[in-house]
């Protein structure tokens, strides 16, 4: 108990530092991301918009570490799911963190390449922000899918194991079905980015809130 008292410590912990960093990521690339140019003056605000893009890095990292402190403890109690959680949570959701990384670095260079570019090669570049900006949109719709099954994954885990009060993983398990609803509705419907005030993106409260109890 002393030792399962030790990782729980550290899975709250974690779960706020990846939290916390998702939120100053998005309150610091805002101002850039809502400017009339965007994604061309991105170059203007260099460093502000490197500094949001690498904590999603941050928030990526201790996210995809929970699964992994987590799996020696599940998997006395179900092996096959908490391999699944492993996968889904940890090296999946990683990778889906590294995809708008990636794009936005990306974007920074476009927006460098813009300000030297003539009349001639602006057009193209135009073009080719639009699909790094759909990219980022659609990662962060398969990051959710990810998300929420290897979500589901965990909070079963919990309920069986007992490990947290019950309510608390079966709102978790909720939670995560509609989160994966809500990302559904992203991809099939005619607004793939998502906001909890815009469709059915009000669906993702429930298990934002969750986390956040969970975690403390």
């Amino acid at each position: 108990m002393k030792s399962y008292r030790k990782t729980a410590i550290t899975v709250g912990i974690l779960f706020i530092i990846g939290t916390v960093s998702g939120i100053l990521s998005g309150v610091i690339t805002a101002p850039i991301t809502k400017g009339a140019a965007y994604p061309f003056n991105i170059s203007a605000s260099e460093t502000q918009w490197l500094i949001g893009t690498l904590l999603i890095l941050v928030m990526g990292l201790p996210l995809a570490m929970i699964p992994v402190l987590l799996y020696p403890i599940f998997k006395k109690h179900n092996e096959v799911l908490a391999l699944g959680a492993f996968l889904f949570r940890g090296v999946l959701e990683m990778v889906c963190y590294l995809l708008p990384v990636l794009s936005q670095f990306l974007l920074l260079s476009l927006s460098q390449m813009y300000d030297k570019a003539g009349a001639a090669q602006a057009d193209s570049l135009q073009v080719l922000g639009s699909v790094l900006l759909a990219s980022i949109d659609w990662s962060s719709l398969l990051l959710g899918l990810v998300f929420s099954i290897g979500g589901m994954m965990i909070y079963v885990l919990f309920f069986q194991t007992r490990l947290v009060p019950r309510w608390l993983s079966g709102w978790g398990f909720i939670g995560a079905i509609l989160y994966l609803v809500a990302h559904l509705e992203g991809i099939f419907g005619a607004q793939q980015v998502l906001s909890f005030d815009a469709g059915l993106g009000i669906l993702m409260a429930p298990l934002a809130i969750q986390e956040m109890v969970f975690a403390v």
